[in-house]
């Protein structure tokens, strides 16, 4: 499975160039299904960033990513 993912914030009609995109392959189960996580919601363990991989270990509550400011993680 491929996922694309957009480097920095985008509004609604934003044109997106070449140099904004990115490619990776995420890891799914043997359904092929792959479970995000929306910020705000009650977590524990290692989330990756959907947009910009960056990873962080949570406890309580998924936040922003710091990095880019994506709202979605899966487990990683």
């Amino acid at each position: 499975m491929l996922r694309l993912a957009v480097q920095g914030p985008l509004g609604k009609g934003d044109v997106v160039e070449k140099s904004q995109l990115s490619v990776s392959s995420a890891v799914a189960g043997e359904d092929g299904y792959v479970e995000f996580w929306p910020a705000g919601t009650l977590a524990r363990g290692q989330f990756s960033c959907t947009a910009c991989g960056n990873r962080v270990s949570v406890q309580q509550v998924l936040p922003r990513c710091m990095v880019c400011g994506e709202r979605l993680w899966e487990r990683g």
